[in-house]
Formats: structure tokens, C-alpha cells, sequence
């Protein structure tokens, strides 16, 4: 008859994994809460300065172009 050992020592292996699996994506969730905080707080500004960009890369052209064809360069 085969004799079974029965042990009460923790089984560090898996232990070691799950907790390794657990960092991983607790580190995970820290970078993206990380990156939403920076979104959250300069969000306005960056809308605000898109705006303004966006205003001078069409409102200077539709100037010019008003310009021109009011006296009569085109």
C-alpha cells in the first residue's frame, strides 16, 4: 500500500505567482488612474488651447483669402 504524505506547509510557489500576477495589475490600474488624474486636470487648458490653434490655422487663410478677393488679387 503507497503511503500518502500529508503535509501542512504553505505552497509558496503559487503563493509567489498569484501575488506577481497581483502586482502586475495593480500597477496597471495606478498608471491609468495616473493618466486620467492628468487628463481630468488639464483638460480645459488643452481644449481651450486647441481652440485657439485651431482658430489661427483657419482663421488666418479665410483672412487672407477675404483679403484678396475683396481687393481683387485673385
Amino acid at each position: 500500500m503507497a503511503k500518502i504524505e500529508i503535509t501542512n506547509k504553505p505552497n509558496i510557489s503559487s503563493i509567489q505567482s498569484y501575488m506577481e500576477e497581483l502586482e502586475y495589475k495593480v500597477g496597471l490600474i495606478t498608471r491609468n488612474r495616473g493618466l486620467e488624474s492628468g487628463i481630468e486636470h488639464y483638460g480645459l487648458k488643452g481644449a481651450i488651447c486647441g481652440a485657439i490653434f485651431a482658430l489661427v490655422l483657419f482663421g488666418i487663410p479665410l483672412i487672407l483669402y477675404i483679403y484678396l478677393k475683396m481687393s481683387g488679387g485673385m
